[in-house]
């Protein structure tokens, strides 16, 4: 089954306009998280009650998260210093090729045409 790491772009989207793909994926329990997307998410002003959405969220799979030895190696083999990508977005690609059968979801150009480039972008699946 595949899983998908859905970014905050995604997941800002949906609270503003609910998405059937992403209900689907929810519903399926096929939406992984990463614990920089929850910190985002708590950043902004999830749907209310804001404390059951975070604790919700909170509750889904993980995705493996990489330790900052193997970012800094992905970095450096897939040459993404000037990409545009900062350091979650590049957390975000690592932990995602570090998951099992895991692609990512996101709203962001830069990082969605860098998960192009390395096979793992969800999101081209849906065009």
């Amino acid at each position: 089954m595949t899983m998908v790491l859905v970014d905050t772009s995604v997941w800002v989207a949906h609270f503003r306009k609910s998405n059937v793909s992403f209900e689907a994926l929810l519903l399926n329990d096929q939406i992984l998280c990463h614990p920089l997307i929850q910190i985002e998410l708590a950043c902004g002003s999830p749907p209310s009650p804001r404390s059951k959405t975070l604790g919700y969220i909170k509750k889904l799979r993980q995705a493996t998260i990489a330790t900052p030895y193997e970012i800094l190696e992905f970095i450096e083999k897939h040459q993404l210093q000037e990409s545009g990508c900062g350091a979650i977005d590049v957390s975000l690609l690592t932990s995602t090729l570090l998951s099992e059968n895991a692609q990512l979801w996101t709203l962001d150009k830069n990082l969605e045409k860098l998960a192009i480039r390395l096979g793992i972008s969800y999101s081209n699946k849906l065009h």
